[in-house]
């Protein structure tokens, strides 16, 4: 078994001897840090590597700063098993991180891919999961890489610090230290795309072709990677599910974060300033930290988000698009129907239409899949709906989602679309060519999109005066939106 001097260490060379569930053919990867072993998964044949670290354990002195380089080891590191998930309770019921366990020590990542031949360079693909800022894990289920590894992609899963341990932004916690504070998590993303850069052509990826994509909170990430300029060169393209960081949600002000930083600190008891409370703070027991953090508002309504700081985000995602300071790549960008215009549907288009502003190309989506029961019927469908789809599952993995008869077929176009844009930065490509319908690219005078659904088809105009009008709300109370 891997040691806890190995889970706890920062610095330094460790040594691992063995582990359980040792298989003499199993595939082993190099990486900076040393030799990992996984499995092959026997659905499938793809080879999985799970539980790799990426950074150094965000604990004691290392909570809200930075990550650190993770550990070298000697020997061979088991990958066959998931990593500790970082500090959460459970808001959704859809999301259970317990069965990996919570735990601080949680920067792990998981990597799919069918050859670690390093002749054949795939593109790869990074994903970043959704939960609000506050839940969720690289290792779910429905985020199980082997269906697109099988089309030809690296896939890549990852954890990153939640809550108040990835976006608490208390000024105490600068004292004497050149650390930026509120964007712990968005740091560790890109602690894990510094990984994939320097480690996965030894996985059989292309460091030059990195695509990141995520949903809800994961989107917002990516919107928010974009606009870091400490991202920079580190991925070609980028798909935005249900979240841009556009409008404001998922993204908050220096005074917002701080206001909330000073709230959390009296929740959990504290007093002090300055360097006498960061050591109080990063002295605090997680689990009373994370129950303090519960007691900021109501009952599933996440207060911690990424923290407009003039350094990992200098600026909020739209100005970054809107002045040309962004990271811009070709984009995939859309919601689902039902999930809300004001929130959803009108700031995916105006991301859309930023990132064509500036001449690279946007693909706009709108995902229309409902289960054919009455239930379903009722809600539409629903935020997170086209995860497993993206996935490649040909049907969800939650029964509550119901059934229909298009699932598989839904499944395989969005892969495919999902895996030619991953390898060319255009969704027509291989594998989608000549097999699904044409994807416009977007266009502000059609606001031509695909609709993914029972139909799958291009679509113009697609509800264009109501995206019109929150457009001019939006800009009445100051926020950016192109015309």
């Amino acid at each position: 078994m891997i040691t806890s001097t190995l889970r706890l260490a920062c610095l330094g060379a460790l040594t691992v001897t063995g582990f359980a569930g040792y298989q003499q053919n199993a595939p082993r990867a190099g990486t900076e840090n040393g030799t990992v072993q996984g499995v092959v998964d026997s659905a499938s044949g793809v080879l999985v590597f799970r539980g790799i670290p990426y950074a150094a354990p965000p604990v004691a002195d290392l909570r809200w700063r930075a990550p650190r380089p993770a550990a070298n080891w000697s020997g061979v590191r088991d990958a066959s098993k998931l990593g500790h998930n970082c500090m959460q309770h459970q808001p959704y019921d859809d999301i259970d991180p317990f069965t990996a366990g919570v735990s601080e020590d949680c920067l792990y990542l998981n990597v799919w891919t069918a050859s670690l031949a390093p002749k054949v360079k795939r593109p790869v693909m990074v994903w970043i999961h959704g939960g609000g800022f506050w839940a969720g894990f690289g290792g779910e289920e429905r985020h199980n890489g082997a269906p697109l590894a099988k089309k030809g992609a690296v896939v890549l899963t990852l954890n990153y610090r939640l809550g108040p341990f990835g976006f608490l932004a208390h000024p105490a916690l600068a004292s004497g230290s050149r650390d930026p504070i509120g964007n712990f998590g968005l740091l560790d993303q890109i602690a894990a795309l510094k990984w994939v850069k320097h480690n996965i052509a030894r996985f059989g990826g292309d460091p030059n072709r990195v695509t990141i994509f995520g949903e809800s909170a994961g989107g917002m990430s990516v919107g928010s990677l974009i606009a870091s300029p400490l991202a920079k060169g580190l991925f070609q393209r980028a798909i935005l599910e249900s979240g841009t960081g556009v409008n404001g949600l998922g993204v908050f002000t220096r005074d917002t974060a701080q206001a909330i930083a000073t709230q959390f600190v009296d929740s959990l008891h504290l007093t002090g300033s300055g360097a006498d409370l960061a050591r109080q703070l990063r002295s605090a027991d997680a689990k009373d930290v994370l129950n303090a953090s519960l007691h900021l508002g109501p009952a599933y309504s996440p207060r911690f988000f990424p923290v407009v700081d003039g350094n990992v985000l200098p600026h909020a995602v739209d100005t970054a698009l809107m002045n040309g300071t962004a990271n811009l790549v070709p984009v995939i960008v859309g919601t689902n129907r039902d999930e809300g215009d004001e929130w959803m549907a009108a700031p995916s288009r105006a991301f859309a239409r930023l990132v064509t502003s500036h001449h690279v190309p946007a693909y706009l989506y709108i995902f229309s899949r409902v289960g054919a029961d009455s239930v379903n019927q009722k809600r539409g469908a629903y935020h997170s709906a086209e995860i497993t789809f993206v996935f490649g599952r040909p049907e969800p993995l939650q029964p509550s989602a119901g059934t229909t008869s298009y699932d598989a077929t839904v499944a395989d176009a969005m892969s495919d679309y999902w895996v030619a844009f991953a390898s060319s930065a255009n969704p027509n490509a291989a594998p989608a060519r000549g097999k699904w319908p044409m994807w416009p690219k977007y266009n502000p005078k059609t606001d031509a999109l695909l609709e993914i659904g029972a139909d799958i088809g291009a679509r113009t105009n697609f509800k264009r005066a109501v995206y019109d009008s929150l457009d001019a709300a939006a800009r009445s109370h100051g926020r950016l939106r192109p015309q």
